[in-house]
This record gives C-alpha cells, structure tokens and sequence, in this order.
C-alpha cells in the first residue's frame, strides 16, 4: 500500500464517526484508533468491537446551572477582586491562625487579603483600596484561575 492511500485513509476515518479501523492483507498491517478508542474503564470488548458503557453522572448541588429567577441579585456597588494568577488560596498564614479576613471585616489600602501560593512560592494579595469584604468566593486551600474573582468588596470612603 503506498503512502497516499494511507493518507486517504487517515483523512477518511477523522472525518468519520468510526472510532477504530484496521486493515491486513498478506503484506500490510495497519490499524488506527482515535482518542475515544482509549477510554479505559468504560469499555467492555465484544469479539473485537469495542462498546462505551453509559455512566450515570451526578451533577452536585453546586454544579447545577441556576435559573434566572434563582440568581442572586448582585449589589451594583460590589467590587470583584481577581486572582492575579494561577495558585492555591489560602485564607492563614498557616493552618492554626486565624484568618486574614472574614466576611464584614473592613480592611485599609495595603492590608493582606489572603495567601496565593504558585510554584510554592507564597504570595500575599494585599488590598489595593480601603473596602469592607462582602463575600468570601473561594474555600481554603482551593486550586484559583488567573483573573478568578476571589472576593466581593465594598469601597469604602
């Protein structure tokens, strides 16, 4: 076989639904499988015909989408403080303190908000303005996104 065909092949079968294809003849092998041939606990074999296993998911109370009439009504006057980086949150300075803030706590400009740490390096998000926290977004010890809101804050003065 030479190798347009096999590139013909190639294209034919990403294009297609098929998830696996093998060909032999007396002088050639060849067998392709795309990335869903390799889902590993879900597949049960059949002679030699592959079949996914439906799972049954469970959606969390918290992953559920909310309905318009359920979305909190956010404060105009609230401000987001973003995670300026990918890190672990963490509320202390260490497992046994208190933590920074807490939900009412009014904080001045250059006050620690919380620890990000990334690439176990720690860093101190500090207030950029005099505000009051809101709310809290995140849980101790979470895994943040870049630009992930962390906080809710009101300006304060």
């Amino acid at each position: 076989m030479d190798l347009r065909k096999i590139k013909d092949i190639i294209k034919t079968i990403e294009n297609s639904s098929l998830v696996e294809f093998e060909y032999q003849d007396d002088d050639f092998h060849l067998i392709l499988k795309k990335k869903e041939a390799f889902v590993s606990e879900n597949i049960i074999t059949q002679g030699n015909l592959p079949q996914a296993v439906p799972q049954a998911t469970q959606v969390s109370e918290q992953n559920k989408i909310k309905e318009p009439a359920e979305e909190e009504k956010v404060d105009k006057d609230l401000i987001e403080i973003k995670s300026p980086m990918v890190a672990t949150f963490y509320r202390a300075p260490s497992p046994t303190s208190a933590p920074y803030v807490e939900v009412g706590d009014e904080v001045k400009k250059g006050d620690v908000l919380c620890i990000l740490e990334a690439m176990k390096i720690m860093n101190e998000l500090e207030a950029e303005f005099p505000c009051k926290i809101e709310k809290i977004l995140v849980d101790n010890a979470q895994k943040v996104e870049y630009d992930q809101p962390l906080f809710l804050v009101k300006k304060l003065g």
